[in-house]
């Protein structure tokens, strides 16, 4: 044999060797996986909720558009989550311009109001959209968008509102109030006291992980393992709880509900800010809180404030009960959906 040819034979042996080396270790690595997505399937029982959000342009968060996926927690609920070309919950459409004869309404607020745990025709604002409209008389008709985000407190949600939600034309603006709010809204950095009663706007951004997600969420093969696997969410999750605690401890803070006086103070701030908003948007103001599922807030306005700046108060302590929430999950049931639609409705259904 030449030396060519004896070079060109060992240089082919050696590429074999490598790829054979290369496939068992790429079956090596697919066997792992299977065994830890089996593990954790069967173990752990890792929830499936992908976040599909994006970067909305203007310092926070949006809802991507067009999403259909599933939401799956164990023991509580498998449902499928969709949003519309808005990014808004739920496959309805609605005009930027308010069509005639159209009583319009916006829910705002996080995963609660959003709806994780609930299909779309199960969530608080499109019950309460079927509701007023069965009840309404002639050609009144009444529509009802929620922009909500997952993980929003009111510093995002105010951002919004006055980035677009406004430009919707929404004479009733429903701001929903859950315990963590209170943390978010000083973690953001968004807002910031000015003095004793007024807040704000910083040059601040708050886009917590959304660069690294828009990237793959890019990619079809890992959008698909945000959907079906545990095993990817079961890190995700543990990485997602790392980046909430860093966040805390950079406010020196214990937890998403706290009790903290300057988180306190900011908030109420925003609150105070967000309804001076709305009634300058030439539209009705109602507040509405979410408990715990023990039914407990920390929700510190006295009502007197809130009513004697011309909003309506909603406190869902009054009528939520343990059962409305999911065991095992922290969102309310449809039926706190149904239960919250009806006090709205209450509220909001004229002769």
């Amino acid at each position: 044999m030449s030396a060519a040819r004896a070079s060109k034979w060992e240089t082919r042996t050696l590429v074999a060797r490598w790829g054979a080396k290369a496939s068992a270790l790429l079956l090596g690595l697919v066997v792992w996986l299977l065994v830890f997505e089996f593990v954790v399937c069967v173990a752990v029982k890792e929830p499936l909720l992908p976040r599909f959000v994006m970067d909305a342009g203007y310092g926070v968060r949006a809802n991507q558009p067009n999403v259909k996926t599933r939401h799956y927690y164990p023991k509580d609920y498998d449902i499928t989550v969709t949003t519309n070309s808005a990014g808004m919950r739920g496959s309805r459409e609605y005009s930027l311009h308010q069509p005639d004869g159209v009583n319009r309404i916006m829910t705002l607020g996080d995963s609660m109001v959003f709806g994780f745990g609930a299909e779309d025709d199960e969530v608080l604002s499109a019950v309460l959209e079927d509701s007023l409209n069965a009840g309404a008389s002639g050609e009144k008709r009444f529509e009802v968008l929620n922009p909500s985000v997952s993980g929003f407190g009111q510093a995002e949600l105010l951002v919004t509102y006055r980035e677009w939600a406004r430009e919707y034309g929404a004479e009733t603006v429903v701001l929903f109030y859950y315990n963590n709010d209170v943390a978010n809204n000083l973690v953001s950095q968004l807002f910031e006291l000015d003095g004793e009663n007024s807040i704000r706007r910083t040059d601040n951004v708050y886009l917590p992980g959304v660069k690294a997600r828009e990237v793959l969420y890019g990619l079809p093969p890992i959008r698909w393992l945000f959907v079906n696997s545990q095993a990817w969410n079961f890190v995700r999750n543990r990485l997602s709880a790392m980046v909430q605690k860093s966040l805390l401890e950079n406010q020196e803070l214990e937890s998403f509900q706290t009790d903290d006086p300057e988180a306190v103070a900011l908030t109420n701030g925003i609150l105070k800010q967000f309804i001076l908003d709305i009634q300058a948007a030439g539209a009705d103001p109602i507040l509405v809180i979410i408990p715990s599922n023990s039914i407990e807030s920390n929700f510190s306005m006295a009502t007197e404030s809130v009513t004697t700046m011309g909003a309506q108060l909603v406190d869902g302590r009054e009528f939520l009960k343990t059962e409305d929430y999911f065991t095992y999950d922290t969102h309310i049931r449809p039926s706190g959906h149904r239960k919250i639609a009806a006090q709205l409705d209450k509220l909001l259904a004229k002769p």
